[in-house]
């Protein structure tokens, strides 16, 4: 950036200190207060500790497959690392149905609601579903949960354009803006 004469770097110098189970009673409490509590066996749900511009912080991060997280906290949501996907592959090859999530809590609240197990495609944000044809082209049947406003809609849209294999499940929490609002306020 230039500012009359002078250069101004404007990187933002980010490092992960540690990534541990989830320990942190406030961590803890944030996924609760979002009706999450079976996150244990989540392998890619992390309590990380990093650091900006020589400030400490931690949050809840969900692992992506570039090894980036998607950070939540009370206070914050962002990403550290590449931005990426998360896809969990459940290895049954005669499974060929995916579920897609914007997000790892609308991930982890069906997963609290459900027990049939697929392959999960978590997108970290939801224009990264236009990277996602090759995985997609893969599957007889594709579950879309997307949240219920513009983005969610056109994203679902050209989805089901794209794949007559896909299907829109909004309708069971259509008076929400995501899963995981209407778990909170159901359940």
């Amino acid at each position: 950036k230039h500012i009359g004469s002078k250069f101004i770097e404007s990187k933002t110098k980010i490092k992960i200190i540690k990534v541990i189970e989830i320990q942190h009673y406030v961590l803890k409490q944030y996924l609760e207060n979002r009706k999450i509590y079976h996150y244990e066996n989540e392998s890619n749900l992390k309590e990380v500790h990093y650091e900006i511009n020589g400030k400490k912080y931690f949050g809840i991060g969900f692992q992506n497959r570039s090894n980036g997280f998607e950070i939540r906290s009370k206070y914050s949501k962002i990403c550290i690392g590449k931005k990426d996907i998360t896809l969990i592959v459940k290895g049954d090859k005669n499974k060929k149905n995916i579920r897609i999530f914007e997000g790892f809590t609308d991930y982890i609240s069906f997963k609290h609601l459900k027990k049939k197990s697929s392959d999960y495609l978590i997108l970290n944000s939801i224009a990264m579903i236009n990277r996602c044809d090759e995985i997609l082209s893969n599957y007889d049947e594709i579950e879309l949960y997307f949240d219920q406003d513009e983005a969610g809609s056109l994203y679902t849209k050209t989805t089901l354009e794209k794949f007559k294999n896909a299907k829109d499940c909004r309708e069971y929490y259509k008076d929400f803006k995501d899963l995981n609002e209407w778990l909170v306020n159901t359940i």
